[in-house]
């Protein structure tokens, strides 16, 4: 699966450590501090904050992503909080998690990942 990061200058990698560090994921770091990236699963619905801003993507097997809106493995009905359900679905091996928010398709990734310029 294709996916799409903005990021304010060019880079070849998003990486987690970042996480919480900028004003766009201040509030995501509220929800839970596992350190995660963000990106766009698709290109034509993104947030217009992000407009003027260098665009990134990256290949990734969908294998490696959990998709939660189809939650196959149940961990919605044992939802504790965001935190604990992030943790349990990267210690299953996951790489990362598909989710919605609202109109937007949100994928986190756990681990560091090479990204090119579109």
């Amino acid at each position: 699966m294709k996916i799409y990061h903005y990021s304010n200058e060019k880079i070849d990698k998003v990486e987690v450590k970042y996480f919480g560090d900028n004003n766009f994921t201040l509030n995501d770091k509220k929800a839970s501090s596992l350190k995660r990236s963000f990106f766009y699963y698709d290109i034509n619905n993104i947030e217009a904050r992000f407009n003027n801003c260098k665009l990134h993507y990256t290949d990734i097997k969908e294998a490696y992503i959990y998709d939660l809106n189809i939650d196959k493995l149940g961990y919605k009905k044992d939802f504790r909080n965001f935190d604990i359900l992030l943790s349990d679905i990267k210690n299953a091996g996951y790489k990362g998690i598909l989710y919605n928010i609202g109109y937007l398709k949100i994928v986190n990734l756990f681990y560091d990942i090479e990204v090119k310029s579109c």
